[in-house]
């Protein structure tokens, strides 16, 4: 039952805070796009993954930022020493108690105005929607659907590998042409 209130008391935060975002929607690809926010969940494969695109991106000089949700207490952080330093943390002791993610690095994430935001997150998980939802990107990419979701693509990988993923992501961007954004 406790569960059952949660996920409504987070979906109706979420729809009325949803109701209140303005954002100008764009089609961006890799040579229009001049910044990217990546939104990762803690996975096998992931961080390097994550690193695979941070690297592409940062090859053609965007501007990249990531933010990932750890299912641990703050506490159990020291001993996550693997992850790279442009990754934002998020732990369940940032969470309220019906599960919306409420720390600085989160309002910082949703608030910067990314060309593109990619949520990597396989899972449907209202940590991950939050973010997404509420991001005031451009252009949104995701590879989950949500209920009511907030993106503008959907890529769907069959086979759920994060490998697979992240080179479905780079191959749309590389290949998909777009009239020039700059200057309108």
């Amino acid at each position: 039952m406790f569960n059952f209130v949660k996920k409504i008391t987070g979906n109706r935060v979420l729809k009325k805070h949803a109701s209140k975002i303005k954002r100008n929607r764009e089609f961006y690809n890799i040579d229009s796009m001049k910044s990217a926010g990546i939104v990762l969940e803690n996975a096998e494969n992931m961080y390097v993954m994550a690193n695979k695109m941070m690297k592409f991106f940062l090859a053609r000089k965007i501007k990249v930022s990531a933010i990932v949700f750890e299912n641990i207490k703050n506490s159990e952080l020291e001993n996550r020493k693997q992850i790279p330093t442009y990754v934002k943390m998020l732990t369940n002791s940032d969470l309220t108690w019906y599960g919306k993610p409420d720390s600085n690095n989160v309002k910082k994430f949703i608030s910067q105005k990314f060309d593109v935001l990619i949520d990597m997150s396989r899972s449907s998980d209202y940590v991950y929607k939050y973010i997404s939802t509420l991001s005031l990107a451009k252009f949104k990419i995701g590879g989950v659907q949500y209920d009511n979701d907030p993106f503008d693509l959907i890529l769907l990988e069959k086979s759920n590998e994060a490998t697979k993923f992240v080179s479905l992501i780079i191959n749309f961007l590389s290949t998909i042409k777009v009239e020039s954004n700059v200057g309108k």
